[in-house]
């Protein structure tokens, strides 16, 4: 430590050991006092593994964004992933862990199709879909979700195949 920049000194060992130049012995040495010779991943594995503890932990792995696990900030990692994968980015492995652990890559879909499955239990049980606007199913505002959906077609920003999925049920549009 005696002037002796301890962080920039590692990362020379790294660069090193990464171009094979390391003495084998100076690396025992390190790895003995556990140096992390991979750092991103390194970081990576620590974050799966907080993804894994909050989807036992809660049942789904869809963490909020701003959401902190172990002073991480595990949402804003989680949609890092989703980015990457988006670019075409993501190492497969990656994505495959995630998938395992059950992450969902669009989450807009994902809530428009619970919000849809509501809707089609809301309308086998009732025998309708005219779902009253403060109207609640375990928990989501169906009567929301279906006027939001009204305004969207209304202003044509309904998707034709969500619109055709709604028409089948018995959604009037008004």
């Amino acid at each position: 430590e005696e002037g002796v920049n301890l962080g920039k000194w590692l990362d020379t060992q790294r660069i090193q050991k990464k171009k094979g130049r390391l003495d084998i012995s100076l690396e025992k040495h390190l790895e003995e006092v556990g140096v992390i010779w991979d750092l991103c991943k390194e970081k990576w594995k620590n974050s799966y593994r907080l993804l894994v503890k909050f989807q036992q932990r809660k049942g789904h792995a869809n963490v909020p964004d701003s959401h902190k696990e172990e002073g991480l900030n595990l949402g804003a990692w989680l949609k890092d992933q989703r980015d990457q994968k988006r670019k075409g980015k993501l190492n497969i492995r990656h994505k495959e862990r995630l998938e395992d652990v059950g992450v969902v890559w669009d989450v807009f879909k994902e809530k428009w199709e619970n919000n849809y499955r509501h809707l089609v239990t809301y309308q086998r049980r009732e025998g309708h879909a005219n779902v009253h606007q403060r109207h609640k199913e375990e928990g989501v505002n169906l009567g929301t979700w279906l006027m939001e959906q009204r305004k969207k077609k209304k202003t044509n920003k309904l998707d034709i195949s969500r619109e055709r999925l709604l028409t089948k049920i018995g959604i009037v549009w008004y």
